[in-house]
């Protein structure tokens, strides 16, 4: 049962880490979308007057695209001074606890995000500028990101707290805890050694 569940977790984080490169990748276009917008307007009186609207919709579902891959690398930021004073049986299922609660939130918000496309396609709501982009497109991207991101967490959350009935406490800190300082050179090390080899 543990392995199907690692399985399902990995399938879901390799989905969210895929979503995660497609985020930053449309980051990078947005930054250049901006940049012509600002020069086409100083340089040659021009604008395609729709640099909000696509820059909006791109942040959006960015940001929600990215959520599962902060999640699987261990990435958001967290206050642990407390947590990582305590003994590590306390630990784990403050850990766990803490997981549980970021799924029912992003339970709602999942929610949320469905009835809002849900209700964008009911009327056939577009956005109020040159585009009339269906509203339902937009939204249903984020929306796709906040759903991705928590199948993550209740897949992250069976895993785990099975790895705690099985005792493996160690396996469920690595799992879950923050990010050290340790390990954070260390991956940034990895990455100049691995740009080294590639020249």
């Amino acid at each position: 049962m543990l392995h199907a569940a690692t399985r399902l977790r990995r399938a879901i984080g390799a989905l969210s880490s895929l979503m995660g490169l497609v985020a930053g990748w449309g980051f990078v276009l947005c930054a250049f979308f901006i940049a012509f917008e600002v020069l086409a307007r100083s340089l040659f009186r021009f604008s395609t007057q729709s640099t909000t609207e696509i820059t909006g919709y791109m942040l959006a579902f960015g940001l929600s695209w990215g959520l599962g891959h902060a999640l699987n690398t261990r990435s958001h930021v967290r206050i642990d001074m407390l947590v990582n004073r305590l003994p590590q049986k306390l630990r784990i299922w403050l850990h766990l606890l803490s997981l549980l609660l970021l799924g029912i939130l992003m339970a709602f918000v999942a929610k949320g995000a469905w009835d809002l496309v849900d209700e964008s396609l009911l009327f056939g709501a577009t956005d109020i500028s040159l585009l009339r982009t269906p509203l339902a497109i937009p939204q249903g991207l984020w929306a796709f990101g906040m759903i991705v991101f928590l199948l993550l967490i209740a897949a992250m959350l069976v895993e785990n707290l099975l790895l705690a009935i099985a005792g493996e406490a160690g396996q469920l800190e690595r799992n879950l805890s923050s990010r050290g300082y340790v390990e954070e050179a260390q991956e940034a090390l990895d990455a100049l050694a691995e740009a080294e080899a590639r020249r």
